[in-house]
């Protein structure tokens, strides 16, 4: 009889972590969704690339103010709860986006949306370390694959549901997508509730009261700086590609509009595929070691597929520069978590910062360049920007190479 009750409650924990997981695919579908579907949205909204390109700057503004939220307070709150209210407000402001509301509209929507996703992304990467602190290097990887699998299916999910020639055909994907989120919610917070007896017991209240105390502890250090600063000149090449990639493709290299998502899921692909062998890589090579010499390799690949005429090799060299800049964020997660670990949100807020503030700046910034230049050349700079970047991780590592060493 034991042993059935004991059965029932890791059925209950093994269940809660799918529905945990699937929290973060919704928020995989989403992020996809604007760099698709540019070409259907500027043509319905009339609008150039500059105010494409904003739907991403304000939602990244709706991301940075979530983080900044996680960074201060998010010790004071259930981390696990938290999730569910970042998988509604995602889940019903890309509902609304579907519905083809006017262009100031869409742009408050993706303010929320990116509140939501912030939510989801801080929250549930500090909840693995704090729940499931000896699991962490498994299920940290996990959530990165089966993000990487949310947004591999996502431009090819977006692309099938346009209709050629109808620009409005654009809201499907956004109906869809905020429909599954929404529906995401109700069943993670049922299993959450049917899970919560049998997880590990942590002190909320001991950690609300530090928090309370010292709620800009971790900003203190220049640490966190040189972290923020790394993680986001890669972001700033990273969200450029998310959102002019295929546009890139379709505008200037005369590919059609589901061949141009193709390369967009290639580039996922390789993510993909070097998450499926994460947990091994991580148990060899350190996360610092991970983050500068994979990036240089990226950074090689990704100049050749952007420049390039070929579109054969254009699509071997996204695959595989896809690949070699796939370990980053969650690289940048164990680092920060390992050089503050009482801090666990406030360190995986600085990730999350520093997607939105690359998401802020660079897809804005390459859409104003790209009406005189084109895409070809605000690309490729964001790969130089992304240089930069690994610069200031190698030096991170360098001074706190005992402190990586020895946790």
């Amino acid at each position: 009889m034991m042993q059935q009750l004991g059965n029932d409650n890791v059925r209950k924990t093994r269940l809660f972590l799918v529905f945990f997981m699937g929290a973060f695919v919704c928020y995989a579908l989403y992020v996809v969704l604007f760099g698709t579907l540019s070409t259907s949205m500027m043509s319905y909204y009339a609008i150039n690339t500059g105010a494409q390109g904003a739907f991403t700057m304000i939602g990244s503004i709706g991301g940075i103010a979530a983080a900044l939220f996680c960074a201060l307070a998010g010790e004071r709150f259930s981390k696990l709860w938290a999730i569910a209210l970042g998988t509604m407000i995602l889940g019903a402001a890309t509902l609304v986006v579907g519905f083809a509301p006017p262009y100031l509209a869409v742009c408050v929507c993706s303010l929320f949306c990116g509140i939501g996703y912030t939510v989801i992304d801080v929250m549930g990467n500090s909840a693995v370390t704090e729940y499931f602190p000896d699991r962490s290097k498994t299920l940290l990887p996990m959530i990165q694959i089966l993000f990487g699998v949310g947004t591999m299916a996502g431009p090819f999910l977006a692309t099938s549901l346009l209709s050629p020639g109808l620009s409005k055909t654009f809201v499907y994907p956004f109906l869809l997508i905020g429909g599954i989120s929404l529906v995401m919610t109700a069943v993670y917070a049922g299993s959450l509730k049917k899970a919560l007896p049998y997880l590990p017991k942590i002190d909320l209240k001991q950690m609300a009261a530090s928090a309370k105390q010292n709620p800009a502890e971790i900003f203190r250090s220049w640490k966190s700086w040189a972290i923020l600063l790394s993680c986001s000149l890669f972001c700033c090449f990273n969200t450029s590609i998310v959102a002019w990639y295929p546009t890139f493709f379709n505008l200037e290299r005369g590919m059609g509009a589901e061949g141009a998502a193709l390369m967009l899921t290639l580039f996922y692909a390789g993510i993909l595929g070097m998450r499926l062998i994460s947990p091994l890589l991580f148990r060899k090579i350190s996360p610092q070691r991970v983050y500068v010499l994979f990036s240089i390799a990226s950074i090689a690949c990704m100049l050749v597929a952007i420049n390039t005429q070929n579109i054969a090799l254009s699509m071997v060299f996204t695959v595989i520069g896809g690949g070699f800049q796939a370990l980053n964020i969650v690289s940048v997660i164990m680092i920060a978590t390992t050089l503050f670990p009482a801090r666990k949100a406030s360190a995986s807020a600085l990730a999350v910062f520093s997607y939105n503030i690359g998401g802020m700046i660079a897809p804005f910034l390459v859409g104003m360049i790209a009406e005189t230049t084109g895409l070809q050349f605000p690309l490729s700079l964001m790969c130089g920007v992304f240089g930069l970047g690994i610069a200031v991780m190698g030096f991170l590592s360098k001074k706190c190479h005992s402190e990586l060493h020895t946790a």
